[in-house]
């Protein structure tokens, strides 16, 4: 099967984490994948991709160009690759390529994944809209939560599919879980914007380094908000124990260095640093927003759940975890069960049978002489 894969950008994020483990995985079973998006890194895809793998940009990059150079990229790409299936990821590029795919003839089957909270971005609601009309199109709708299957409307929810995020530890990387550790190094990560509630964070900390003054906090990611969170972070002192280095160079790897996640979201599609810090043991401390921590989180069994945007409840939980190495230890005996729940193999059978239903045989003779092959 020829599939194309669809998506902002080839950075650092979850949509684009699973777009990838997508790619191979289909690679593996023999597929010739196509992945394609606005923008790529100087250094290449943030996460990798087969040696397979077409890697498909505009020449000039249009991360920040106007949604016609955006819909004119999808579409040629869309008429040089003729792909038997189409695997779209976000409220934007999903319009995008709906509207693409409905201009060629012949046309293909057309995925779509939403993976945010639709109801709360800062997205014009004209996307959503457009969006809810154009998603009859598509052959299915994935979701990544119960509860987001279940914001959408009538006529897409009986047609939608809930898929988890993939996640399985990274090899080499473990969290350091030390009992006579007195001063917690906590770790936060994701684009820095309103989003991720970092601004939230730093008022918690505030907190948090009164109580515990040995503790230190590094937020991984960029964004726009860099500016305004160190302001805030200067104008509340936070600048001994607070560290904002940028993307971290390697996946995963801000997991090695930390003692406890903290998760300040305003609201969440499905949080893949809480996927992360689950499978690997790491204890969490999350605001129970929609959707996703609470789908990851089993609150006083591997981390704690608090109400949203109240920083106060924040510093108390990450103040309570901090203070009891026996229950961080117990949190972390849990993550089998994440792992299990989570498992690639288990997530990517799951996308195989979506495939399966919107594209037919084509999509299931890969993976059967795969599964011939490896019984051989």
């Amino acid at each position: 099967m020829r599939l194309l894969l669809i998506q902002g950008g080839f950075g650092a994020g979850g949509a684009e984490k699973v777009m990838a483990m997508l790619a191979a995985h289909r690679a593996a079973l023999g597929d010739e994948v196509h992945a394609a998006g606005m923008s790529l890194p100087q250094d290449g895809p943030y996460f990798t991709y087969p040696a397979s793998a077409a890697l498909h940009v505009p020449a000039q990059g249009c991360s920040k160009l106007v949604q016609w150079q955006r819909f004119r990229h999808i579409r040629s790409t869309l008429a040089r690759v003729r792909p038997d299936a189409v695997i779209a990821f976000l409220t934007k590029v999903n319009v995008l390529t709906l509207a693409a795919a409905a201009t060629l003839q012949p046309s293909c089957p057309v995925i779509i994944s939403e993976r945010n909270n639709p109801q709360a971005q800062g997205a014009h609601p004209a996307w959503r809209r457009a969006q809810d009309l154009l998603a009859r199109r598509a052959a299915a709708v994935v979701m990544q939560t119960r509860r987001a299957r279940d914001a959408l409307p009538c006529a897409l929810r009986a047609r939608a599919r809930v898929i988890p995020n993939p996640c399985a530890p990274f090899a080499g990387i473990a969290p350091r879980l030390d009992p006579g550790r007195d001063g917690l190094q906590l770790a936060a990560a994701g684009r820095l914007d309103r989003q991720k509630g970092f601004d939230l964070l730093l008022l918690a900390m505030k907190d948090i380094h009164a109580a515990l003054p040995a503790t230190r906090l590094t937020i991984w990611g960029e964004g726009p908000e860099r500016g305004r969170l160190e302001q805030l972070r200067a104008r509340l002192g936070l600048q001994p124990c607070v560290s904002l280095p940028g993307l971290c160079p390697q996946p995963g790897g801000w997991i090695g260095a930390a003692d406890m996640l903290v998760l300040s979201s305003r609201y969440e599609g499905f949080p893949n640093v809480l996927a992360e810090a689950a499978v690997h043991g790491l204890p969490a401390v999350a605001f129970d927003c929609d959707y996703g921590p609470r789908e990851l989180i089993r609150s006083g069994q591997n981390g704690l759940l608090v109400p949203p945007e109240d920083p106060a409840a924040l510093a108390r939980a990450v103040i309570r975890l901090a203070r009891d190495p026996g229950l961080r230890q117990r949190m972390s005996a849990m993550a089998p069960q994440a792992w299990a729940r989570l498992a690639p193999d288990r997530v990517l059978a799951d996308w195989d049978q979506v495939l399966l239903e919107a594209a037919g045989p084509r999509a299931g003779h890969t993976a059967v002489q795969a599964a011939s092959a490896g019984s051989s």
